[in-house]
């Protein structure tokens, strides 16, 4: 795990210690929002903490995790944007 999200998994365990997943994810979803409205990197840094959180209740290196995903990503076709700018992979 790396140093950042071992620093995360002290600090929030110590500071939110009934934080559950689904709770995690809850919080996720607010600051997602507030990012949205607000394109404040402040709120892009919440999101990324509130990720290594959840990460660490899943027993996972985030770091480690993305790393896997972007070497699938890479070998993804990718489709056309959708009505909102969205690019998915098409699935087959």
């Amino acid at each position: 795990m790396n140093t950042f999200q071992k620093n995360i998994k002290e600090w929030g365990l110590k500071t939110f210690p009934m934080a559950t997943k689904d709770s995690i994810i809850c919080h996720l979803q607010k600051e997602v929002k507030e990012l949205k409205e607000s394109y404040n990197p402040e709120e892009a840094a919440d999101c990324f903490i509130l990720l290594c959180h959840l990460a660490n209740k899943l027993g996972c290196d985030l770091l480690e995790e993305a790393e896997k995903k972007m070497v699938i990503n890479k070998q993804r076709k990718w489709g056309k944007p959708d009505k909102d700018g969205v690019v998915e992979h098409i699935r087959f």
